[in-house]
């Protein structure tokens, strides 16, 4: 690992370790108990990373589909690993001012989370309901959900997580 890429792990490991401390201690306290405390940086596409870390611990491989679709994204809650995932040279994350890369670091992290909460808390009813909770739901954080392209399987979850991160930022945070 470059000088560069590692100063930006350091830098995105102390802006994720902020963002967790910044959690209401009642949901830290619950994601430690479901094991979903722990976080890795990466500094590439996330499929080859998580593809990877999947196999070191014996899980099936990651069709190439899979592997393109984690690396559009940003940061991975790993439900076989309870391990949320940050890649912090994502492209959506090139030249952001400094305010703004935090900003988008802690939000990505309070999303995942967010995500472990869901998949340990939600039923199946809420899942079912995730088509008609879509549509209550406010137009950008239901347009974020729609140009995601997930399943209707996943829209109560991505709306749980969504919606976390952003309480989390209205309530303020900074490093």
């Amino acid at each position: 690992m470059s000088a560069d890429a590692s100063a930006q792990c350091d830098r995105a490991e102390r802006i994720i370790r902020n963002a967790w401390q910044d959690l209401p201690a009642y949901d830290r306290c619950l994601l430690e108990t479901i094991g979903a405390s722990q976080w890795t940086i990466a500094t590439a596409p996330l499929g080859s990373v998580i593809h990877d870390l999947l196999r070191s611990a014996g899980y099936a491989r990651l069709d190439g589909h899979a592997v393109r679709d984690l690396d559009l994204a940003v940061g991975v809650w790993i439900s076989q690993l309870r391990l949320v995932v940050i890649n912090a040279q994502h492209p959506a994350l090139a030249d952001l001012d400094t305010n703004t890369y935090e900003a988008m670091l802690a939000r990505v992290a309070w999303h995942e989370w967010a995500h472990a909460l869901s998949v340990v808390r939600a039923t199946r009813g809420d899942i079912l309901a995730g088509e008609d909770l879509l549509q209550l739901a406010p137009a950008g954080v239901r347009e974020f959900v729609r140009r995601g392209g997930y399943r209707r399987s996943e829209y109560a979850h991505e709306l749980v997580a969504e919606i976390y991160a952003l309480v989390r930022r209205v309530s303020g945070w900074s490093e």
